[in-house]
């Protein structure tokens, strides 16, 4: 099975350090992780991952970060992004999912 190269863009460490946690799984590899998003940025294109988890804020949408990761990076890129409200997911091929365990976002990123 694949390995997947996974990074975080996300506000809070104390969230980052638990979704470490959680994606320890023998097919994940956590590459890196920011809170700043030019920071983040610079770290993607430099390490390549294939999928990026993105804080998505209570009120607003992370579409515009979205097309700006996409667009830039040119490989198969899953952006994913992750609500702490209501336990959802939007990822950027409009798909949309809950998300009521944490293997369901191991299932999401190794699928």
């Amino acid at each position: 099975m694949a390995n997947h190269q996974v990074y975080v863009i996300w506000k809070h460490p104390l969230v980052r350090d638990s979704l470490r946690q959680l994606l320890d799984h023998t097919n994940i590899s956590w590459v890196g992780d920011a809170s700043d998003f030019s920071i983040a940025v610079e770290e993607i294109s430099r390490l390549h991952p294939d999928t990026i988890l993105i804080e998505e804020l209570e009120g607003e949408t992370s579409t515009p970060a979205f097309l700006e990761i996409v667009e830039k990076f040119q490989w198969k890129l899953r952006v994913v992004g992750v609500s702490l409200n209501d336990n959802q997911l939007n990822i950027y091929q409009h798909e949309h999912q809950t998300v009521g365990h944490p293997e369901d976002l191991i299932r999401l990123i190794v699928q």
